[in-house]
């Protein structure tokens, strides 16, 4: 029973090792260049078929790395969101926004490059395939979140809110990729202004020149 334990513990040790070597060289050189060859040796391992015995192949490595950080990055999110939702009563655009961004911001420390991997994953088609392919019980609490987004900006017309919310979603996660990159972690003081920034993106004023665009593109629709 102790072999067996002791057997068991070496291999979960072996697949955290490649994982989070994955994570590392897909956020630093982006997934398609990086081999299976190079995150073995990152790993330190030498056995040419370890990944595809723990993984099957590159993309189940990948979909490894999400299952590794969303489970704490959700857990994060929905003990914030419950905490605002009891104090206030229902979320602001604020309160959703901090949703998104404090727990990612949170996971920017050593030794974890989740927000770097996502950002340089925003550059493919690779990232909705990933997430896709996840575990729907540890990406609730963000699709959640992004419901709230678009729920709550009424006053914005439908046919923006989405672009406005990948917007601010792209410039969160190379915002907070920059950080991860230089070694620093943010706390509320970086925050906050940024978080004014993203709310004031979008909730920015509509245009003339844009509500003409929308009329034409309806009566045209």
């Amino acid at each position: 029973m102790t072999a067996r334990r002791g057997r068991y513990s070496t291999g979960e040790e072996t697949r955290t090792l490649l994982v989070e070597a994955a994570e590392r060289l897909f956020a630093q050189h982006g997934y398609d260049a990086v081999t299976l060859a190079e995150i073995r040796s990152a790993a330190g391992q030498n056995n040419a078929s370890v990944i595809s015995y723990y993984f099957g192949s590159k993309s189940g490595l990948l979909r490894a790395v999400f299952d590794h950080r969303l489970p704490a990055i959700g857990a994060e999110r929905d003990s914030l969101v419950r905490e605002l939702n009891e104090r206030k009563g229902s979320l602001t655009v604020r309160d959703a926004l901090w949703g998104m961004v404090r727990p990612l911001a949170d996971s920017v420390r050593e030794g974890n490059h989740y927000v770097a991997l996502l950002d340089r994953l925003m550059e493919t088609d690779t990232l909705g395939t990933a997430f896709a392919s996840a575990d729907p019980t540890v990406t609730a609490s963000g699709l959640a979140i992004d419901r709230t987004l678009y729920d709550t900006l009424v006053e914005i017309p439908e046919e923006l809110r989405r672009q406005r919310i990948m917007m601010v979603y792209e410039s969160v996660l190379r915002t907070l990729a920059r950080f991860d990159r230089s070694g620093t972690a943010p706390g509320h003081t970086e925050l906050a202004p940024l978080m004014d920034a993203w709310e004031g993106l979008l909730r920015a004023p509509i245009s003339d020149e844009t509500r003409a665009g929308l009329t034409r593109d309806g009566a045209a629709g």
